[in-house]
């Protein structure tokens, strides 16, 4: 599924709300001088609309500082609101949250020691608040959006340009150099909070996110309280999963947009969450793809029913790996995953071994395929409220963030040390 330079790869950050807010994952490719793979993660708000201030806050932390930090003023890792993106082992991005009156005003946070601390960086964005994903290919070359809009940067942050232009909602920009791909949403004429879906559609620039052109929709619906993930890993290829309490579906283009074919997804019922990876295949080989689901739960559950299938024929057919707390015959008992927690993240390096985060447990981990997954040592357990992000830059260079706890980082993805944090 890759090729040469485009193996690299940056995390995106992700929203972080209490846990009745959807999240989703995505595989990216950079084609930034790191040369990585990984599969990453990212979130977003409902809402997000390009260019529109939401008039509330980008995120639930409450920082420690209790105030609004300057240029340079020192960030404690328990105060970053974003999952860390380094583009090297040294140089990362993170966004970090001030208080300005009753707002959370968030700001861009730089390290140059490999997360060990972080500093505020760059101008304020133009909108005071409503960001909490960011992306960076390269030390210079950013991206930052959120429900206030999609903002550029060609400078490590030292100004920022505020792109317009999508048919629709923005959920999340996904670059591969200047080559920038967007999923949006159109609602109709649904009231907020209403029970009717949105079309998923899909848009691309060519010159670093500053014009828009749509391609073929995908045909997906999305609920509004539902979510969408984009996978890519070339300049042409790309899946879209969309999901939520109406259900969804999972469509693929190969050649940049112009076509889109619908996919097998054996989590097209009504689920909470959703996560899908597709690392990077060997040339000639199909692909090798995860798809980690979990089930809707009733207010203050502690458990969340999950299930994890593998497809290693670009998803012509999956395997069901592993599944728990399912009582029909599709997803009856098998393998070994934690009922306890919700699914937060997932990130992977090999056909064979993967990382997930789960959401008041901590991150676990699986060698054989998805089928057992065991606690990862050296990372703390997470309250029921608390986000996990894994990502990793590197077949063994990784990052682990507990929101509200800490940074922690791994070189041979087998043990971790923590940065910075508690």
């Amino acid at each position: 599924m890759g090729a040469g330079a485009l193996g690299a790869s940056v995390p995106l950050a992700r929203w972080r709300r209490r846990r009745v807010v959807l999240l989703v994952s995505l595989l990216l490719a950079a084609s930034a001088g790191f040369a990585t793979t990984a599969i990453v993660v990212s979130s977003r708000h409902p809402a997000a609309k390009l260019g529109v201030s939401s008039g509330g806050h980008g995120s639930s932390t409450t920082p420690s500082g209790g105030g609004q930090l300057g240029l340079g003023a020192l960030v404690p890792a328990a105060d970053l609101v974003s999952d860390p993106v380094f583009v090297s082992s040294t140089v990362g991005f993170a966004l970090e949250t001030g208080e300005h009156g009753n707002l959370a005003v968030e700001r861009l946070a730089r390290s140059e020691d490999g997360g060990r601390t972080w500093h505020v960086t760059g101008s304020a964005f133009p909108y005071p608040w409503g960001f909490s994903t960011l992306q960076f290919i390269s030390p210079d070359q950013g991206y930052v959006f959120g429900n206030s809009g999609l903002l550029v940067t060609s400078d490590g942050g030292a100004s920022w340009h505020s792109v317009q232009g999508l048919n629709g909602t923005l959920q999340r920009a996904i670059p591969l150099g200047n080559n920038v791909w967007a999923t949006y949403t159109s609602c109709g004429s649904t009231p907020p909070g209403g029970s009717g879906s949105c079309s998923v559609g899909v848009a691309i620039s060519t010159d670093d996110g500053s014009r828009w052109r749509d391609v073929t929709l995908t045909g997906l619906k999305e609920a509004r309280e539902g979510g969408d993930i984009l996978a890519r890993w070339s300049l042409t290829s790309a899946y879209v999963l969309s999901y939520g309490v109406t259900g969804g579906g999972l469509a693929y283009t190969g050649d940049n947009g112009r076509s889109w074919k619908r996919l097998l997804d054996p989590c097209s019922g009504p689920y909470e969450r959703e996560d899908l990876a597709a690392p990077p295949a060997p040339p000639g080989d199909e692909s090798s793809l995860w798809l980690i689901c979990g089930a809707i739960t009733a207010p203050g559950a502690t458990v969340q029913p999950k299930v994890v299938y593998r497809s290693f024929d670009d998803a012509k057919h999956w395997v069901l790996v592993a599944s728990t707390g399912f009582m029909s015959s599709s997803a009856a008992p098998v393998g070994q995953i934690p009922l306890s927690g919700w699914v937060s993240q997932l990130a992977t390096i090999a056909s064979t071994q993967a990382w997930l985060g789960i959401q008041g447990l901590g991150v676990i981990v699986t060698n054989d395929s998805g089928a057992t997954w065991q606690p990862v040592e050296g990372l703390p357990t997470s309250e029921p409220d608390t986000e996990v992000g894994v990502t990793f830059n590197s077949g063994t260079l990784g990052w682990a963030v507990v929101f509200r706890r800490g940074v922690w980082r791994t070189e041979d993805a087998v043990r971790w040390q923590l940065m910075d944090g508690s």
